[in-house]
Formats: structure tokens, C-alpha cells, sequence
């Protein structure tokens, strides 16, 4: 069995050392001929530390622009790139191929859902940390578990998780739910995302009194517009939620932090974006959020202005 993986970033060389570790072929879906001769440098080796123990992968790579089919793909990009990408390898893809979609933000994955049935498509969130520390090199900063879930699920099909998933030396859960897990993913990423960002700290200081105010009102927002959609978030308040994943990952920087600060596009629009676009549609007010967008739009201009000065 062999799955295919679109992003090879630091959630995709996660997954990809963790499915070849459960014995499935893996390669590895790059963009340009520049990241292949990489990787081949590298002997096709996939570096993930866990624990302080390096675990190598050797793994398979292509160009997205090659030709062979795709049986198994698991798509990692950042969200703005999902669709673009699933639509230049969706000619590769077999009319029956698993997909599983693990990535943030909220709406695209339904998207993409539409333009590949009727082939199975999972979606995915997960709790593990990863940062990446050079090409297809990784730490693993949490163990975390993966909740994945059909999105188009026709009568009488196979409820199970795709194929291999079920050996995987992680904790993969499958949720009927996915939605409402893409959405409590969503709210508590658009609270630590953006704050994280444009504060220039780690998950674990927001923790601090003085983001106290600002953390209860950004909640207070998300879970508004939730509401309104009729989508129920957690058993707990939203609050109390992030507040718990600030402290088990808080020596995490957030995604959003990583791409800012190294003048990257980051997934504000996704995210943040989303939140208030469902707002506006609904007739709900979310300042807070719409000056946190505003400000990370601002603070990703001024960088690229930066960067071509």
C-alpha cells in the first residue's frame, strides 16, 4: 500500500515517518525539480526527532507534475494552497483513491470534498506539534491524536478509517462528528493563532493576566458566531478550552508565529477570516477578530514590503 503526500511540511514528514513506521510506501508530493534533488541529497530520508530519539524514514518522492497514479493521498498543505493543489493533482488521482484532508481553517475541506467526489475523502484534525528545523527534518513537540471522519458519506458505506490508518503507532480516533471537530480546531486556533502572532509569544504566555481580557473577549466572539450557525463547540466554555491547550503546549510557537515571523503567508484568512466572513453573512459583530485580522493582513504586507526593499 502506498499513500501519497501533498505538503511536506512539518505535518507532512510527521505522517510520513509515522505510516512508513507502519509499513505502508510512502512518497512524498514536492513542488519543484529544486526539493526532489533535495531530498535525494538526503538519500530520500525523512528525519523526525521524538523524545530525543531520531527516527529516519526513507521515503519516495515526486514533482506534482508526474504522471503515475494515486491510490492514497493525504494532503498537508497550508490551507490557502488546498485547493489550487488538490486541482493540479486531481488528474493522478484514481476514481475510487482515499484522501484525507489534514489541515486547518475551516470551509475549504468541504470544497474540496465536492470537486473530488465521488471518491471517500476524510477529514482530519490533529493534536500532535511539529516543527519543522530544515528540509524534511522535524521535532515532534507533542504526541497528540488524530481525529479523522468521512465528509461525504454515502448510505451503506464503510464507516472506517482509510486504509493503513489502523496500524499507525499514534492514537487515531474516527469521529462521526468531523464538522463539529473542524470547528472547535478552528475556535481555539482562532484565539492562539493571531494572538501568539502578532504578540510574538509562545502558546504557553497567553496564560498571562494581561492577555486575560483579550482571550475572554475573542472567545466570547467565536463562540457567538458558532452559536448562530448552529454549531456547538465545547462541553466546556471556549475559554476554559483554550486556556488547556495554552498549558499542554506551552512551549508550542503557533503555526501562524513560525509563518509571520519568517514573512511567510500565513493562514489568517482560513481561520480568522472564515470567523468573520460567517459572521458578516449572519448580521453578528466580531471586532476583536476583524482587528486581529486586520493587524496580521497589516503586519504580512509590511513584511513582504520588507522583504523587497
Amino acid at each position: 500500500m502506498r499513500w501519497h503526500i501533498l505538503g511536506a511540511g512539518a505535518i507532512g514528514c510527521l505522517f510520513a515517518e509515522r505510516l512508513a513506521r507502519a509499513g505502508c510506501d510512502v512518497t512524498l508530493l514536492v513542488r519543484t525539480e529544486a526539493q526532489l534533488e533535495g531530498l535525494n541529497r538526503l538519500d530520500n530520508i525523512v528525519s523526525v526527532q521524538i523524545d530525543n530519539t531520531w527516527h529516519l524514514a526513507r521515503v519516495d518522492a515526486e514533482t506534482v507534475a508526474d504522471s503515475s497514479a494515486i491510490q492514497h493521498l493525504l494532503v498537508c498543505t497550508k490551507a490557502y494552497d488546498g485547493l489550487d493543489a488538490i486541482n493540479a493533482i486531481s488528474p493522478r488521482l484514481a476514481p475510487d483513491a482515499q484522501i484525507v484532508l489534514l489541515q486547518n481553517g475551516y470551509g475549504h475541506q468541504q470544497k474540496s470534498a465536492l470537486a473530488l467526489a465521488p471518491r471517500p475523502i476524510w477529514a482530519g484534525v490533529t493534536t500532535s506539534g511539529a516543527r519543522r528545523t530544515g528540509p524534511f527534518r522535524v521535532v515532534q513537540s507533542g504526541e497528540g491524536e488524530t481525529q479523522i471522519g468521512r465528509l461525504n458519506l454515502p448510505e451503506g458505506a464503510d464507516h472506517g478509517l482509510p486504509d493503513g490508518w489502523s496500524t499507525l503507532d499514534h492514537r487515531v480516533v474516527l469521529n462521526g462528528d468531523i464538522n463539529r471537530a473542524l470547528w472547535q480546531k478552528l475556535a481555539i486556533n482562532a484565539v492562539i493563532n493571531p494572538l501568539t502572532a502578532l504578540h510574538g509569544c509562545r502558546n504557553g504566555e497567553l496564560l498571562s493576566p494581561v492577555y486575560r481580557q483579550e482571550l475572554t473577549t475573542l472567545c466570547t466572539e467565536i463562540e457567538n458566531v458558532a452559536s448562530v450557525c448552529t454549531q456547538p463547540l465545547f462541553d466546556t466554555t471556549l475559554l476554559e478550552a483554550v486556556l488547556e491547550v495554552a498549558e499542554n503546549t506551552a512551549q508550542n510557537r503557533s503555526s501562524m508565529l513560525e509563518d509571520l515571523s519568517a514573512g511567510r503567508p500565513t493562514e489568517i484568512e482560513q481561520i480568522t477570516g472564515f470567523i468573520c466572513a460567517a459572521a458578516r453573512e449572519l448580521g453578528e459583530e466580531t471586532p476583536l477578530n476583524t482587528e486581529l485580522l486586520n493587524a496580521v493582513r497589516f503586519e504580512q504586507r509590511r513584511k513582504n514590503r520588507e522583504e523587497q526593499a
